[in-house]
């Protein structure tokens, strides 16, 4: 590939940045999932990297961003369903 094939614009990079954040989100959260079917992983673990994904959420220049509200939101909901589960 040549260095113009990466030639991106802001708004495909946010896009791109965005397409990689749900997709992690996502496959830690299956995974997540599948251990706690499995007993594997604990409550307390459960909660434990509900707070390591929050973090970042809860930082002085994120946390007042509408978007990041959202998505902390929504991980706090998922999580909660996931410790209920077991």
């Amino acid at each position: 590939m040549t260095e113009r094939e990466h030639d991106l614009t802001a708004q495909q990079m946010l896009e791109a940045q965005q397409a990689l954040d749900v997709a992690a989100f996502n496959g830690i959260l299956s995974l997540a999932i599948v251990l706690r079917k499995r007993n594997l992983l604990s409550s307390a673990e459960t909660r434990s990297l509900q707070d390591i994904m929050s973090k970042p959420l809860a930082l002085p220049g994120n946390s007042d961003n509408p978007v990041v509200q959202d998505a902390q939101q929504n991980l706090d909901q998922l999580f909660a369903l996931l410790i209920d589960r077991r």
